[in-house]
């Protein structure tokens, strides 16, 4: 116990036996002259009991209820004040993951919408791409072909002259005499001589 406490009980107690003497002396003057105990007697010692009783928690036990309780009182005070803050607080995060899954489902709606705008821009620079590969396999395909009918030419007009030579020489020699065939000679040295 602390000092003030205890200065505290023994001014109490002074006060209370103070008022309670002078009392108590009246009732015992009242016993002797009754010849014995009177009906105060009980009444005054219950009546003291309670007072000191009553002294004692209001100075001893009372403080520290009453302090205990008003401090569990700010502890709860502080507990509802907390927990309506952190409600706030779960409210506004709430109402933000809301907006943001708003937000997530209109983005993911865009960059839906975005995919199929690139799909099908892919798609037609792919049928571009594809239409100008066919153009030239095409172009590839008229130049090849159109060599190979000049080849297919040229090798028919070589074999034509060969066949004409050959049917020629045939001809000349079912022409030509042996006479024939030394005057030719005769006449070519002449020439390349």
């Amino acid at each position: 116990m602390s000092r003030t406490r205890l200065s505290r009980l023994r001014r109490d107690l002074t006060v209370a036996c103070t008022l309670l003497v002078p009392i108590a002396a009246a009732a015992s003057e009242e016993a002797h002259a009754h010849g014995g105990e009177s009906a105060l007697t009980p009444l005054l010692f219950s009546t003291i009991n309670l007072a000191i009783f009553v002294a004692v928690l209001g100075r001893y036990v009372y403080p520290p209820v009453r302090d205990w309780v008003r401090e569990r009182r700010t502890r709860v005070l502080q507990a509802l004040h907390d927990a309506a803050a952190a409600k706030a607080e779960a409210e506004t995060l709430r109402a933000q993951w809301e907006a943001r899954l708003a937000d997530v489902e209109r983005a993911v709606e865009e960059m839906r919408t975005q995919a199929q705008q690139d799909a099908e821009r892919e798609r037609q620079r792919i049928l571009e791409a594809a239409h100008r590969r066919a153009e030239a396999i095409r172009k590839d395909a008229e130049r090849a072909a159109a060599y190979e009918v000049r080849r297919t030419q040229q090798q028919l007009r070589a074999e034509l002259v060969r066949q004409a030579v050959r049917m020629a020489e045939e001809a000349a020699r079912a022409q030509w005499s042996a006479a024939d065939q030394q005057r030719f000679v005769a006449e070519f040295l002449k020439q390349v001589g």
